[in-house]
């Protein structure tokens, strides 16, 4: 056995539920279209991942869940018994993995339909372990990284629910969250705080990216920041590329969206087009690496974790192009010298972890 297949690996996000919604596939078998498929999955040793149930930020709050519980169908369904499992809990994704099976916690992606009484307790039930907050856009009650805010942070009803899914054992995920949301996050809720895709602003300055203060204070507060892989979120070339091209498509795309709901399959391959034509710059698994080192420095290898957006993304890291490709991110780390106790926390072990210590809070 060598070391990677030694390590617990866990992608803590992919929005394949976003992919199953848009075309329906087998899992079972190696797909083209695609990031993740379980023959990936088991060529890049991973163990667990995350699959994200997203809600366009369009999407009135009961819309919007309406499509998130559209998503978990689709999701379950897409499940295979013995190889492709769903998991809640940290000692179910251990006994999962010990059996050779690959696990799956779910997450939504866009609090907005939160909105919608009794949508948190019944996110509990359906085996979710961490909400981002919102995404693109501000909503009632949490401002975003990419929009002009409206509450400081949160809204008083934000603070209450982030303070609720602490007592559900649901992790407040704020990757897409504004800085001062971040902060306010941090102040209010009661349990750890996770990032479940966001990279470290002072090597890419995106506002998806976190500033080094929020990076130390999250791991202050024994939560985790979780690298991501989308090379607009990596490269500042690539940043910079991505923010011309999506002065020119963000109209058309966003025109699509409602459209979307209506003939996913058609509208997935009208945005996948309109972003092929506008390619982002190439950029290397080992600028990703400086970011995973980088987050190091600042919170210690504790509190780094992976989280893809394999799925979810139009362009990808050269070395890293799909789950498959984890060895290769254990080789690179190993070779930027971080020793393998601190390769096997950043690859799973801190994600078991900090998802326990989300259950003892709760309990």
């Amino acid at each position: 056995m060598n070391f990677h297949q030694e390590c617990l690996v866990v992608d803590g996000h992919t929005d394949v539920p976003s992919r199953l919604w848009e075309a329906p596939a087998d899992l079972s078998q190696r797909l083209s279209d695609r990031h993740v498929d379980l023959p990936r999955l088991r060529e890049g040793g991973v163990d667990a991942l995350v699959f994200a149930l997203y809600v366009p930020a369009s999407l009135d709050p009961e819309r919007g869940w309406e499509h998130a519980l559209k998503l978990y169908e689709i999701s379950e369904k897409a499940l295979i018994p013995g190889q492709l499992v769903q998991v809640a809990s940290a000692d179910d994704l251990q006994r999962a993995a010990g059996r050779g099976e690959v696990a799956v916690l779910f997450g939504l992606e866009n609090g907005r339909p939160l909105e919608v009484p009794g949508a948190l307790d019944h996110c509990a039930r359906m085996g979710i372990r961490y909400v981002t907050l919102t995404h693109m856009a501000t909503h009632e009650w949490c401002d975003a990284s990419t929009d002009e805010p409206r509450h400081g942070g949160l809204s008083m009803e934000g603070e209450a629910l982030v303070w609720r899914m602490s007592r559900l054992g649901i992790l407040p995920d704020v990757s897409h969250v504004s800085d001062r949301a971040v902060s306010h996050v941090l102040d209010v809720s009661p349990g750890p705080v996770i990032a479940s895709h966001s990279s470290s602003r002072a090597i890419c300055d995106h506002p998806r990216n976190l500033p080094d203060d929020l990076v130390r204070e999250i791991a202050r507060k024994d939560g985790l920041v979780m690298a991501n892989s989308y090379p607009a979120f990596v490269g500042p070339e690539a940043s910079r590329a991505d923010g011309e091209r999506m002065k020119e498509l963000r109209p058309l795309l966003e025109a699509t969206e409602e459209e979307y709901l209506r003939d996913p399959q058609k509208m997935w391959q009208e945005q996948a087009r309109l972003l092929d034509e506008h390619p982002l710059p190439k950029v290397p698994l080992a600028t990703f690496v400086d970011h995973v080192i980088r987050l190091i420095d600042l919170g210690g290898e504790e509190h780094v974790g992976i989280g893809t957006d394999f799925d979810g993304i139009p362009d990808v890291l050269e070395g890293l192009e799909d789950v498959s490709k984890f060895p290769a991110l254990t080789d690179a780390l190993l070779a930027r010298r971080v020793d393998k106790a601190g390769v096997k926390l950043i690859l799973g072990d801190n994600f078991l972890r900090v998802l326990r210590r989300a259950e003892e809070v709760a309990a």
